[in-house]
């Protein structure tokens, strides 16, 4: 690297870029743009202008310029902004990056072009551009405007989910292929890695800054900055990741100190200056022969981008519970691609897997792109009136019901993020288990299949078989009964319904690609082909009664014995003594009014909403108490009635029934289950007419034992519900039907007076 010739070249590149700049600032484009067209012009493929001597230098510029940017990436992001944005902008990001992916990789092989270059086609289209955008938002004063929030949202978790992309396609680069084992054994380490970031960035590094916070000064800040970016760039690349990850760690962990904003201030020149001789490299690959002999991939990835990035990102809006205007104002922003394309560009560059013309087409559809994002956003609101007028009328008035434009707020109460968390905490316990079987399956199970099988075909064929029954008890854990949460969050506002409904496609779709996975592994099958396949056992697996009953006892089993030692120490604590205690801890009855109610509308009328998950125990009409009421009995105005379930049950239930404007909350304050059936004379109710409840143990030769709940005849015959099993020390509440009874339970039985009667002639209970 000669001095003299490095300085020229960098005089060079920062005069072109500030007049190009300059001029594309006067035509209101974005100033990205104005640096790759910049670069071209200095570049040998332009004859007209003076041109960079050392190419090679400018190239090592490039690469310091994506590390800074990186940095200033980190800078930008906190949990506290993740937390911000909601589920919406997960939401959002997920759908448009899952659809690009497969668009991108799709595309690249019906033009024939190579594997590799599919793959990081895949994912250079795979995400919009936060600096076009951004430039785009604060031209046009909309950066304010709530679509616009979630829109800048939805960018930043694209940008965290970019960094894992850039590490899974390095280790796709390794071995031409799509490994499950080298791909876990990567992202392992990355977990590890992301677990150091998480210690220096919560416990370390602030405290170190809090202590010598009175010596800091700008200077001193600056240079510290720097130092940790380029130390956690070295240890990246140490562990085998990019520079790019390291540089946006360093950022992210001092985006959490309380110096990060002062920081992010000094530091922002720095990012500017490399950033603009990143995107003057850029500019530099176009190659004009190359662009007119690609000229129709060219026209077909921009039109494909546009329209893919449109709809996907219109259709992500719209499931996470967004309005129509909001999602199609929101996809009209995301039409380009952008900055982290290019760096992705340039890992396949540098790795050596992509192909020579890849890089500037690419570039190009930027371009073309980038240049079409003002008009979409200009329009998007001429747009949704045309699509409001035009759509199909019950479309409209589904979007309307389901919708909302405070989904965000909603998306951020304390439900949402206690479900979320369930969901995710269940999600990720069974992918690593699948995961397991995946590999255990394809890698171990196949070659011992094949030493007694003689036919190959039939050793693969018994091997996906054997694989795919051992994930199905997980599979059904994932689509497992949800809790009160979901019904609650259901109930509570229509717009909800959307992103909920989301989630559980989001669980399909990791499923079947565990499916599509093994078949792929042992079949050699394309894998588009296998993700339609696999939703068929999906759909076999998730409504079988049978499987769904099998499943629940085996997650009953692991939890008695997972918390076997908790179980006996929290009953030991409560003071229950005895085989027998009360499921008392979850179960209330709460006391309604009816209001308002059609002359005949029955139980089964109040109870045929999905979200009606408690059960009503007890009516009172006129002093008199009708106990454990049938499906067909009917409800009028002035009933009292009795609902039993959980908090979380009874809450869910009262929304959907005040917004029918049909009961009320009576003065009475909900009661735990054994409270009300020990104070029922504080109702009203003779002692001849109260509701019982009582445990019943299941032997061998119990005529309820192995069977499900559902089928067991314990309702139809003796008027019983089942309200709780105790499984050992385990206490489940409200069991789902499909449950099968095994030998030693203890059911926790509720119904009339004639419950006892009956069962004791038939010699289930003693007198």
């Amino acid at each position: 690297m000669h001095l003299e010739s490095l300085i020229a070249d960098l005089a060079l590149i920062l005069i072109v870029a500030s007049i190009v700049t300059l001029l594309f600032r006067k035509l209101k484009q974005p100033v990205v743009l104005g640096y790759i067209v910049a670069g071209f012009l200095i570049s040998p493929n332009f004859e007209y202008l003076p041109t960079i001597v050392e190419q090679g230098d400018i190239s090592v510029w490039g690469e310091i310029g994506v590390i800074f940017l990186m940095f200033g990436l980190g800078l930008e992001f906190s949990f506290r902004k993740i937390a911000h944005v909601g589920g919406s902008a997960f939401t959002i990001a997920i759908t448009v990056m899952v659809a690009m992916l497969f668009i991108g990789t799709g595309v690249g092989h019906l033009m024939g072009w190579a594997k590799m270059d599919c793959i990081f086609l895949g994912g250079m289209l795979s995400m919009s551009s936060t600096m076009i955008i951004l430039k785009a938002y604060e031209e046009y004063g909309l950066k304010e405007k709530s679509f616009a929030q979630m829109v800048l949202g939805a960018l930043v978790i694209e940008d965290i989910a970019g960094i894992f992309m850039l590490v899974v396609l390095s280790t796709v680069s390794v071995s031409q292929n799509v490994s499950g084992v080298e791909l876990a054994e990567k992202l392992g380490i990355l977990i590890i890695y992301l677990i150091i970031w998480l210690l220096l960035g919560i416990y370390i590094l602030p405290s170190i800054l809090k202590r010598v916070s009175g010596l800091l000064t700008d200077e001193l800040l600056v240079v510290l900055s720097l130092a940790i970016c380029l130390l956690m760039v070295v240890i990246a690349n140490k562990i085998g990741f990019s520079s790019a990850l390291g540089a946006f760690m360093a950022g992210s962990i001092l985006a959490g100190t309380v110096k990060g904003e002062m920081i992010e201030r000094l530091v922002q020149p720095i990012k500017d200056l490399f950033g603009a001789i990143f995107f003057v490299t850029v500019g530099m690959l176009i190659q004009p022969a190359l662009l007119v002999e690609y000229l129709i991939p060219i026209l077909i990835l921009s039109v494909v981008t546009i329209a893919g990035q449109k709809i996907f990102a219109t259709i992500g809006i719209l499931l996470s519970g967004q309005t129509l205007n909001t999602a199609i104002r929101g996809g009209s922003s995301m039409v380009q691609i952008g900055e982290f394309s290019f760096i992705v560009a340039t890992l396949g560059m540098n790795l050596g897997v992509i192909s020579q013309h890849l890089y500037p087409i690419i570039v190009c559809v930027s371009v073309i792109t980038a240049f079409a994002t003002p008009a979409f956003i200009k329009n998007s609101e001429r747009e949704f009136r045309f699509w409001d007028k035009h759509l199909p009328r019950k479309l409209r008035i589904f979007l309307r019901r389901n919708t909302s434009s405070e989904q965000n707020r909603f998306s951020m109460d304390e439900d949402w993020y206690a479900f979320t968390g369930k969901v995710a905490l269940r999600t990720g316990i069974c992918s690593v288990f699948m995961f397991i079987i995946y590999f255990t399956g394809t890698r171990m199970l196949e070659p011992f299949l094949e030493g007694y099988i003689d036919s190959a075909l039939a050793a693969r064929a018994a091997t996906a078989g054997l694989t795919i029954l051992f994930m199905i008890p997980f599979i059904n854990f994932m689509f497992g009964v949800d809790s009160g949460l979901f019904v609650k969050l259901w109930t509570k506002h229509r717009a909800n319904r959307m992103p909920l409904i989301t989630l559980r496609a989001v669980r399909a779709l990791i499923c079947c690609c565990f499916i599509a996975l093994v078949l792929r592994e042992l079949f050699r099958i394309p894998f588009p082909i296998l993700m339609a396949i696999a939703f068929i056992p999906i759909i076999f697996i998730v409504r079988s009664d049978w499987l769904t009953g099998v499943t629940i006892n085996m997650q009953m089993r692991f939890v008695a014995n997972f918390s076997e030692h908790t179980l006996a120490r929290q009953k030991k604590e409560r003071g229950l003594k005895g085989d027998y205690h009360w499921l008392n801890e979850s179960l209330f009855i709460a006391e309604f009014r009816v209001i308002d109610t059609d002359e005949r509308r029955t139980i089964f009328d109040f109870a045929s909403d999905p979200s009606f998950r408690v059960t009503i125990i007890r009516i009172i009409r006129d002093g008199k108490a009708i106990n454990m009421p049938t499906k067909d009995d009917v409800v009028l105005k002035g009933d009292l009635l009795h609902m039993m379930g959980t908090k979380d049950e009874i809450d869910a239930c009262t929304m959907l029934l005040e917004e029918d404007q049909c009961i009320e909350y009576t003065e009475r304050k909900d009661v735990r289950l054994k409270e009300y059936i020990h104070g029922q004379a504080f109702y009203g109710i003779p002692e001849e007419r109260q509701i019982a409840c009582l445990p019943l143990r299941i032997d061998a030769d119990s005529p309820f034992a192995r069977k499900s709940i559902k089928n067991c005849g314990i309702r139809a015959e003796y008027g019983a519900t089942i309200i709780g099993i105790e499984r050992g020390d385990l206490p489940i509440i409200n069991p789902d039907i499909e449950t099968i009874i095994a030998k030693d339970d203890i059911l926790w039985l509720m119904g009339g007076e004639n419950m006892v009667k009956w069962m004791i002639e038939d010699d289930l209970l003693q007198e």
